[in-house]
């Protein structure tokens, strides 16, 4: 006798912590089943039966819980140095990627048991009903993948913009985590390997500074570069369209993507800034003659935040692909730091996105134009 999957879960593809991922099971003995403990992934459920004997679990919420272990926020710090390429690269597993043995114990009205079990692994990452199909290939057999939405009309390409002076970084999936990759840049015919850090790992281009970037190792071109990854002298799925451009001042964001990673974009310098300001409470204070008096009210002080709007005009579809990303996402950070300068952890404010409803494409248009405003954090007032 054994349990059986009515509906089983994928032990091959890399699922999606931020969605549903179902399981529904029973046993073929001749026994009545009174419960079923659910265990792994610091999972310890215990759930009860349909009349039928029929058992249902998700285990969405507790993927989800297990697998944000830092709350969104960016715990890599580079130490770029143009003289080691192993300084380039970095694990950011945590806080993105889970694997773990999911164990199904079925307790039967006799003490007797019955036990299956599923080997899980989870990406800190969501997809969406009109577009999980198109991706559904991807996350089952890639050996590599960008962790970056794909352009449309492909399941393998993917498209980053990299502004020069400023930091930048790519995060990737791979099996094969404790081996080396070549990164080929077919626009060139340069390439160079280096060192994959872990399931989830993080090359960085830059840091801000112009003096330590990848390009002591693999030059870019101006404009559009197509790179691969080869592994063992195997082409890779992936394709990326890097198109590296001449940085100016302006306002330059990151923000997490659909999978739990960061994406980019330099908005001009020519934006809006606003100042919205507000009182707080009111103290009486009308305790003397009317020629003593000078305010019979005292403010205990002032609350202000500053927004600033952005534009960006005439966006193709690629750079559309990427910026649809920030109506979503969860955490966008504002750079504040200088430009051609190392970044420090500091010199990144978290900002929050104003508005709830975003247009995100026209009809007979291969062009857009995108109008964003970002509310900073409160500012310091001086305050009774």
């Amino acid at each position: 006798m054994a349990i059986t999957f009515s509906k089983d879960i994928s032990t091959i593809k890399l699922l999606m912590a931020y969605n549903n991922n179902i399981v529904e099971f029973s046993s073929n003995s001749t026994q009545v089943p009174i419960k079923c403990e659910v265990t792994g992934f610091n999972i310890n459920a215990v759930i009860y039966p349909s009349p039928s004997g029929n058992f249902y679990f998700n285990l969405m919420e507790y993927i989800k819980a297990e697998i944000n272990t830092n709350n969104f926020t960016d715990t890599i710090v580079p130490a770029l140095d143009g003289t080691n390429d192993d300084s380039f690269t970095y694990d950011s597993t945590d806080g993105h990627y889970l694997n773990d043995t999911v164990l199904f114990k079925i307790i039967f009205d006799d003490a007797s048991f019955e036990t299956a079990s599923r080997d899980l692994k989870f990406l800190s990452g969501v997809e969406q009903l009109e577009s999980w199909k198109k991706n559904e290939i991807l996350i089952a057999s890639a050996n590599y993948m960008i962790l970056s939405p794909v352009k449309d009309r492909t399941n393998n390409t993917t498209y980053l913009k990299y502004w020069d002076g400023y930091p930048f970084e790519f995060s990737f999936y791979t099996n094969y985590h404790h081996d080396n990759f070549k990164l080929i840049n077919t626009t060139n015919a340069q390439d160079y390997t280096f060192a994959a850090k872990g399931r989830v790992t993080s090359l960085y281009l830059s840091d801000g500074r112009t003096n330590e970037t990848i390009e002591n190792f693999l030059p870019l071109v101006d404009g559009l570069n197509v790179l691969r990854i080869e592994h063992d002298t195997v082409l890779q799925d992936p394709i990326i369209n890097l198109r590296k451009e001449d940085s100016d001042c302006g306002i330059y964001i990151k923000f997490l993507n659909k999978y739990g990673k960061w994406n980019y974009w330099l908005f001009s310098e020519q934006h809006y800034r606003n100042r919205a300001t507000r009182y707080e409470s009111e103290l009486g204070n009308d305790f003397k003659n009317i020629s003593e008096t000078v305010s019979p009210t005292l403010q205990s002080g002032k609350t202000a935040s500053d927004s600033i709007k952005c534009y960006y005009e005439k966006l193709n579809e690629e750079e559309r692909t990427i910026l649809d990303g920030i109506i979503e996402s969860p955490k966008i950070l504002l750079f504040t730091g200088e430009r051609f300068s190392k970044a420090e952890p500091s010199d990144w404010i978290e900002v929050t996105l104003k508005g709830n409803s975003f247009q995100l494409k026209k009809p007979k248009t291969n062009f857009y134009n995108i109008e964003l405003e970002f509310e900073l954090p409160n500012r310091y007032g001086l305050k009774l």
